[in-house]
């Protein structure tokens, strides 16, 4: 798995292999936000270019699928479980693609509070 620390941003960015497309961020609030959340976002690769072959793109924009703001900061142990399930079962994050609006992710307790494709 590819998993990088974005700093200055404080965001943590995950992308197992055979995710299928599919990658995990985990972003902590700027200092200067007083209302601002942390954030848990499943996103997909799209490609650039619709018409090239599958597994053939020369590049590709990342798009959100669906985010879990999160009003307390996860525990370092709830960011390592989350790095580490998708890491060992990198098609749950297509999984975690498909979760409704209210609906925890499977094996969490976070809980999608938007959808981007809607």
């Amino acid at each position: 798995m590819c998993a990088s620390l974005d700093d200055p941003s404080c965001r943590l960015f995950a992308e197992p292999y055979d995710s299928n497309g599919f990658f995990l961020t985990i972003e902590a609030p700027e200092p200067d936000e007083d209302d601002a959340a942390w954030e848990i976002e499943v996103g997909l690769w799209v490609p650039d270019d619709p018409y090239e072959e599958s597994g053939e793109h020369t590049s590709a924009t990342g798009d959100p699928v669906v985010s879990c703001a999160l009003p307390l900061a996860p525990s370092a142990d709830e960011r390592v479980r989350l790095l580490t399930s998708v890491d060992e079962k990198p098609l749950l994050l297509a999984e975690w693609a498909e979760t409704p609006v209210g609906e925890a992710l499977v094996g969490t307790a976070m809980v999608v509070t938007r959808r981007h494709d809607s």
